[in-house]
């Protein structure tokens, strides 16, 4: 499963991330529907460039074009993913304390298991 590293949290397909920078964002394109700055959105796919395609935006496939006007390819709009952010940062996470306290106290006892056997 594909899958990208966004400010230290690995984003997958179900993941949700918010869009937070439209700027100069397909300027040039007519047609485009286009997160908006600030909501939260489901990750549904990835670009070629590892960009995102998004459950709530939707778009046709259209024509890319070179400088000569010449068709280099067809496909769906995607999103770059520095545009976006974590849903949830990390610093905002809820931490289990009593889960771990209790992971801490099974490594610690046995930590201490082995220090008998080895002594």
């Amino acid at each position: 499963m594909k899958t990208v590293i966004l400010k230290g949290q690995e984003i997958k397909i179900g993941s949700q991330v918010r869009f937070v920078n439209d700027r100069d964002l397909y300027t040039d394109v007519k047609g485009i529907v286009k997160p908006v700055v600030g909501q939260v959105y489901t990750v549904r796919g990835f670009t070629e460039l590892n960009g995102f395609f998004l459950e709530e935006v939707k778009n046709i496939n259209f024509e890319w074009t070179d400088n000569n006007g010449d068709v280099e390819s067809v496909s769906e709009p995607g999103f770059a993913a520095w545009r976006f952010e974590p849903a949830t940062p990390l610093g905002q996470m809820s931490i289990d304390e009593k889960a771990l306290a209790d992971e801490f106290s099974k490594i610690l006892e046995q930590v201490s298991k082995t220090i008998k056997v080895t002594q």
